[in-house]
Formats: C-alpha cells, sequence, structure tokens
C-alpha cells in the first residue's frame, strides 16, 4: 500500500485545474489542453461570433440566403470587436458563422440559378 507524504505546514497549493474536456491534467496558467486543444481560458465570448455561427448553420440547413447574409455581416462585425477588445474570445465561431454564412450564399446563389434555367428551358 502505497504512503501519502504529510502535509507540509505552511505550503500553499495551487489545487489542479483539468480540461473541462478531456480532464486532463493542466500546467498553471496554460491557455489551451494540450491533449484535445480546448480553450480552458474562459471569460466572455463575443455575441455577435455565436449569432453569426447560429445565422449561418439555420442559412445553411433552412433558408440560405435570408440567414446567410445576416451571418456573414455579424461574423465580420464579431472578428473586428474581438480584435479590438483584448480578452474577448468568439474568433472561432465568428471564423466559422462566416464560413457558413459564405456557403449559404453561394448554396442559395445555385439554388435561385437553378430554378431560373429551370423555367427558362424547361426540358
Amino acid at each position: 500500500m502505497a504512503e501519502r507524504a504529510a502535509p507540509v505546514p505552511g505550503l500553499r497549493t495551487r489545487p489542479l485545474q483539468l480540461c473541462t474536456c478531456c480532464r486532463e491534467p493542466l500546467a498553471p496558467g496554460t491557455d489551451v489542453c494540450p491533449r484535445c486543444n480546448t480553450d480552458v481560458r474562459g471569460g466572455a465570448r463575443s455575441q455577435d461570433a455565436r449569432s453569426a455561427l447560429v445565422f449561418g448553420i439555420v442559412g445553411l440547413a433552412i433558408l440560405p440566403i435570408a440567414f446567410s447574409i445576416p451571418a456573414i455581416v455579424l461574423a465580420l462585425r464579431a472578428r473586428r470587436e474581438i480584435a479590438r477588445t483584448p480578452g474577448l474570445h468568439g474568433s472561432d465561431a465568428a471564423g466559422w458563422g462566416l464560413a457558413t454564412g459564405i456557403a449559404g450564399l453561394g448554396l442559395g446563389i445555385v439554388l435561385i440559378l437553378t430554378v431560373v434555367l429551370g423555367f427558362i428551358n424547361p426540358s
């Protein structure tokens, strides 16, 4: 049976920080988990970035042009806000919101062209 070392009086130990995703122990001051690449800093997150991601996903799934244009606008606004504000998180969500917005806009244009060409040349 392993023996436990007696605690040293007056020695203060920091609680062990674990990754919120994979529960890997993290070194003090670590911002990103080395095992699963999860951001463990916490803190304020950009609402525009989150909204851009939601609009982009909805734009891909339901109404491409109606939701993709706001996704692009919100993502660009969020990226500027994150760049200006130190400690504000959400750059990944803003990037994915921009990507899904552009993809949804492209999908919407292709769908509109398909319908228009179908009416022009119905054979």
